[in-house]
């Protein structure tokens, strides 16, 4: 038992030396510990607001399908956190769309293609985007 046990620690001490020398050789650049997952930095989000699939609809229902809205150049690039690009018309949220999305009743929103631009007024820049 004695011989078994002293067989154990040292094949799992020879694995444990052959795996360092090998991350060695890799250099540090590309050593990774064995056996540990690599766990990615959270990805944080700049939302500003919280709008589920319902309200999503509502909007593009009311926003998309029923008003006549002017709308900002398909080329101009937009990411939820960023500063509004200058020269883009902003619009109040309407009236029917507060009603059932409150939250956002003080914000502003343009439209680009398919897409509404929720629009934080404090700080001009993109609360969410709604596809």
């Amino acid at each position: 038992m004695h011989k078994l046990l002293s067989f154990g620690l040292a094949a799992a001490f020879a694995t444990l030396i052959g795996s360092a020398a090998s991350m060695a050789q890799l250099g540090t650049a590309q050593a990774r510990p064995i056996g540990l997952a690599q766990v990615e930095p959270p990805v944080t989000s700049s939302r500003t607001v919280k709008l589920n699939e319902e309200d999503r609809h509502t909007l593009r229902e009311i926003i998309l399908r029923d008003m006549k809205v002017e709308k900002a150049p398909d080329n101009i690039k937009v990411s939820v956190g960023e500063a509004v690009p200058p020269g883009v018309h902003l619009e109040p949220i309407p009236a029917d769309v507060t009603r059932k999305v409150p939250q956002i009743k003080n914000n502003t929103f343009f439209v680009k293609g398919d897409e509404i631009v929720i629009v934080e007024p404090k700080d001009n820049t993109v609360a969410d985007i709604v596809k």
